[in-house]
C-alpha cells in the first residue's frame, strides 16, 4: 500500500486521467474530490460492498429453485390446457 501525505488542494494523479483532490480536513474527516473519466465508476467502499453483496445474492439460484419454477409453468401450462379442451368439447356437444 502507498501512503502519501497531502495538502488542502493538493491532488494524486491515477493513470495519466484520474485526479484525487483534497478539499477540506477538519477534526476526523477528509473531504475529497474524484475526477475520472466517465467509464470509470467511483463507489465509497460501503455502497461497492453492498451492491457487489446483491449481485452476488441475485445469481445465487439453485436446482431447487428451477424446478419449483418448472413444476409451476407445466401445472400452468396443464390447466390452459385442460380449460381450452373443456371449452372445446362444451361447444361441441352443444
Amino acid at each position: 500500500m502507498l501512503v502519501l501525505a497531502r495538502k488542502v488542494g493538493e491532488k494524486i494523479i491515477l493513470n495519466d486521467d484520474i485526479e484525487i483532490i483534497v478539499l477540506d480536513t477538519n477534526q476526523n474527516t477528509v473531504r475529497i474530490g474524484v475526477n475520472a473519466p466517465k467509464n470509470v465508476t467511483v463507489y465509497r467502499e460501503e455502497l461497492y460492498k453492498e451492491i457487489k453483496n446483491s449481485n452476488i445474492t441475485s445469481k445465487d439460484v439453485t436446482q431447487n429453485s428451477v424446478d419449483m419454477l418448472q413444476e409451476l409453468l407445466n401445472k400452468k401450462n396443464q390447466s390452459f390446457k385442460n380449460d381450452s379442451f373443456s371449452k372445446i368439447t362444451n361447444k361441441l356437444t352443444h
